[in-house]
């Protein structure tokens, strides 16, 4: 069953509606046409009768009455000077009498008249003929040309159909062959014979296409690294099962036993990160989120995040907060600012110092988080927030939280972006996310 919004289906239905109204068009301009023609010869015929049949008002009264009715073409009358009517043919009708001589529209009871009235020196003589029978006249002459309009038409439909499925063929070329693709296939579509009409929904399409490739790519990268830092402490911690299985004495069982709980506590956090991200990276619930203070985020992720700041003697500061709300999920917005704060922490040496900054701009708040850790190198700080990319791999981490942070962002609204301090003193990480109107504030400071 063909789908009710089919671009076939419109496209035949408003050429046959515009072939009709030209046909209507057509017809309406024959009747006119035709109705012009057979007035002007009527008048002069109406003329031809008052100037050619009689020469006197009193010849035309001395003339017996023809055999006429009132439903005849023609009424011809007489009056004398006074007014009064001498000779009517047919007899009955009592048409008024036009004062000047010349052409006129006449309206009576009994309907609509053309007459010729005749002012003679002795009385007048008056021609008049039913409108009506004009009209069926030019009906007539103009019906043939109306008739062949109205056949023309459901045979134009036809055509038109069948034209537009010609049209509308390389679309549905084009729909075969997608419909003949492997799941997996992103090969471009061909730009040759596709008419140039088609031609930006191709571009549009193989722009979808290359989106598709990239996130396939980036898909068997991600389970590829996946697996690889999964089966790393699965190999270790089958290496240590065997060690402990030929363990010498109870200390050296305790040490093996102590290996394998690291290793599995790194599975287990590996584990959590790696559905952090899935969460992430799917779509937000349908119920809108309410509105969140960005300073008592900050304030949170600060409380968490510093008891090891302590451990490492780092100065953990902020500057004035603007007083602004954040319309997305809390949750999201503490893994958001937790993880670049411990990120920071992690990569800065002990007695550094980390400040985190917000301001306003275009509608949006711009929080920034700058260490005094050894920055990046330019080469990574585009693809250190792609998932098992490390910074430094000397530090320990699974390479998802810059990852999760991203993703996270994105589904806020905003975006994370990473550049080293212009004296290569550090990282700073920014993050841009939607202000609500109306909640900016004035400034201050997060304790």
């Amino acid at each position: 069953m063909k789908h009710r919004n089919s671009l076939r289906t419109r496209l035949t239905v408003w050429f046959t509606a515009l072939l009709i109204l030209v046909g209507l068009l057509g017809g309406l301009g024959a009747y006119m046409a035709a109705q012009e023609d057979p007035d002007s010869l009527l008048d002069n015929q109406m003329r031809e009768i008052a100037f050619n049949v009689v020469s006197s008002v009193d010849d035309l009264a001395q003339m017996p009455a023809p055999p006429l009715n009132a439903d005849d073409m023609l009424v011809v009358q007489a009056w004398d000077t006074d007014g009064n009517l001498l000779k009517s043919f047919p007899s009955g009708l009592d048409l008024p009498r036009q004062e000047e001589t010349g052409f006129a529209d006449v309206h009576t009871p009994s309907g609509q008249w053309r007459s010729y009235t005749w002012v003679l020196d002795d009385g007048t003589i008056q021609v008049s003929q039913r409108t009506s029978v004009r009209r069926g006249l030019a009906l007539m002459a103009a019906l043939p040309a109306i008739v062949t309009t109205l056949l023309l038409i459901p045979i134009s439909a036809l055509l038109v159909r069948w034209l537009v499925g010609r049209i509308l063929a390389p679309v549905d070329e084009l729909a075969q062959q997608l419909m003949a693709r492997q799941p997996d296939c992103t090969q471009q579509l061909a730009l040759s014979d596709v008419p140039d009409e088609i031609v930006p929904l191709i571009h549009a399409m193989n722009k979808a296409l290359e989106r598709v490739a990239d996130m396939l790519a980036s898909q068997r990268r991600f389970v590829s690294n996946a697996a690889h830092q999964l089966r790393t402490p699965l190999t270790a911690l089958r290496i240590q099962a065997s060690n402990l299985r030929h363990a010498a004495s109870p200390g050296a069982a305790a040490e093996v036993l102590d290996d394998m709980d690291l290793g599995f506590r790194r599975m287990s956090t590996l584990t959590s990160q790696l559905l952090a991200l899935a969460r992430a990276e799917a779509p937000l619930p349908e119920q809108i989120p309410q509105p969140v203070e960005l300073a008592d985020i900050l304030q949170e992720a600060a409380r968490g995040v510093a008891p090891l700041a302590e451990s490492k003697l780092i100065a953990l500061e902020f500057g004035p907060m603007p007083k602004v709300q954040v319309r997305a999920e809390r949750n999201d917005l503490e893994t958001i600012f937790s993880n670049l704060l411990d990120n920071a922490i992690c990569y800065t040496p002990p007695g550094g110092r980390i400040l985190v900054t917000a301001h306003c701009a275009a509608e949006q708040v711009q929080v920034e988080v700058a260490d005094t850790g050894p920055g990046l190198p330019d080469d990574l700080l585009e693809r250190v927030c792609d998932p098992f990319v490390r910074g430094r791999h000397e530090q320990e981490g699974t390479g998802l939280g810059l990852s999760i942070v991203k993703a996270l962002a994105f589904r806020a609204g905003g975006r994370l972006s990473l550049r080293n301090r212009a004296d290569r003193s550090g990282l700073i990480a920014q993050v841009d996310l939607p202000v609500l109107p109306m909640s900016r504030g004035s400034n201050r400071t997060a304790a």
